[in-house]
Formats: structure tokens, C-alpha cells, sequence
């Protein structure tokens, strides 16, 4: 993961025991299930592109945060941002 990651990180392999196995949020491992959620997910709420007009749009942050939350609950997160705890 030198030089900040990037594809090299993305296949990173964490061996893990039983115990530490066990201690790993279920709904963070994927299956076919998670795969197929996390790709409606990404289809719903990814932008192909994006302007300078984009990043001075209200509406970015109101999607950005509609992205998060949902993608906190589809990974069985809870409320791990900020603008989920101010509600």
C-alpha cells in the first residue's frame, strides 16, 4: 500500500483467525447478495462525471449524504457520520 494505495490496495488480503473472523461485522463480507446490493447501490447513486458547477450545487452533498447513509445501512454500519447524528 506504498505510495497511497490505489488498484494495489483494492487487493489487499487480510488473513484472519476464527476468533478475529468472528469479530468482523457479518454484513461486511461479501457474498453474492452484498455483491449485487453494493452494485444497485453504486448504479443509483454514482456519477459518471462531474463539473465545477456540480461541485458548487447544494444538491451534491444532499446526494453525497443520501449515498452514505444508505450505503452505512446496507453494510449494517449505524450512524458513523456526523450528519447521521444530527437527526
Amino acid at each position: 500500500m506504498k505510495n497511497g494505495g490505489g488498484p494495489a490496495c483494492l487487493r489487499l488480503r487480510v488473513a484472519l483467525n476464527a476468533s478475529e473472523l468472528a469479530a468482523v461485522n457479518p454484513s461486511c463480507i461479501m457474498s453474492d447478495t452484498l455483491f449485487n446490493r453494493l452494485n444497485t447501490w453504486v448504479d443509483s447513486h454514482y456519477r459518471d462525471r462531474l463539473s465545477g458547477d456540480d461541485l458548487q450545487d447544494p444538491q451534491l452533498l444532499i446526494e453525497s449524504r443520501t449515498a452514505l447513509d444508505e450505503l452505512t445501512q446496507i453494510l449494517n454500519l449505524g450512524s458513523v457520520y456526523r450528519f447521521q447524528q444530527e437527526h
